[in-house]
């Protein structure tokens, strides 16, 4: 069934919507608001088509830096003592999930953890101020060979991270290069696991999706 873009559909859309939320639509298609209506109904197509990648970049990371850190530091590596030497914010993100687990009942372990922190943890042990941790453990989660650095790394990541968040929030992506971002997943995660990065993309309905611009 096609859906009638009547004045009164699409004002009932606008008060469903708020105009607030649509008008970067409108201005983006000139003011035309069947336009700017399907480019926000793009928009959405092109966030749930970038969840996915998203997850699987986020799960290989935590997975893998995970992993080093346990290797490193021991089963209780979260509690710090003896730990990573890491800064604010981090410690309190560890705690937050460790309060966040006792609320729930949830012993915390190395898997309740990993999986209890967020995107900005993992993205952040991979800062500047982490290089010699880097050097030290985290280097060894990146299996490419080359001069790979810290900054090929945590660069993209950090531009992923902002990505993420204004999918979190329903925002417009629109302004972004989404082409270039899709890339950008795929390789940071082949370099820790081509085979995943093959599958997540041949799962993928990112360049369809980019490919039915309205």
């Amino acid at each position: 069934m096609v859906f009638a873009y009547t004045p009164a559909n699409i004002a009932n859309l606008e008060s469903s919507h708020s105009p607030e939320r649509l008008a970067p639509y409108y201005a983006l298609a000139g003011g035309d608001k069947e336009l700017g209506i399907k480019l926000y109904a793009w928009n959405s197509a092109l966030s749930q088509a970038l969840y996915t990648p998203l997850q699987g970049l986020e799960v290989t990371l935590r997975n893998g830096i995970g992993a080093q850190l346990l290797a490193a530091y021991g089963p209780q590596w979260y509690e710090l003592n003896p730990g990573p030497p890491l800064m604010y914010p981090l410690p309190e993100m560890l705690l937050a999930a460790r309060t966040e687990l006792g609320k729930r009942g949830i012993v915390a372990d190395h898997g309740r953890i990993i999986a209890e922190l967020n995107w900005g943890f993992w993205t952040g042990i991979l800062a500047k101020r982490y290089e010699q941790l880097w050097r030290s453990h985290l280097r060894k989660v990146f299996t490419a060979p080359g001069p790979l650095t810290r900054g090929n790394i945590y660069v993209p990541l950090d531009d992923l991270r902002r990505l993420r968040n204004r999918i979190a929030h329903h925002e417009p992506i629109l302004n972004r290069n989404i082409a270039a971002d899709y890339a950008a997943i795929l390789q940071l995660i082949s370099y820790m696991s081509p085979t995943t990065s093959a599958w997540i993309d041949n799962q993928s309905q990112v360049l369809q999706v980019l490919a039915a611009r309205p």
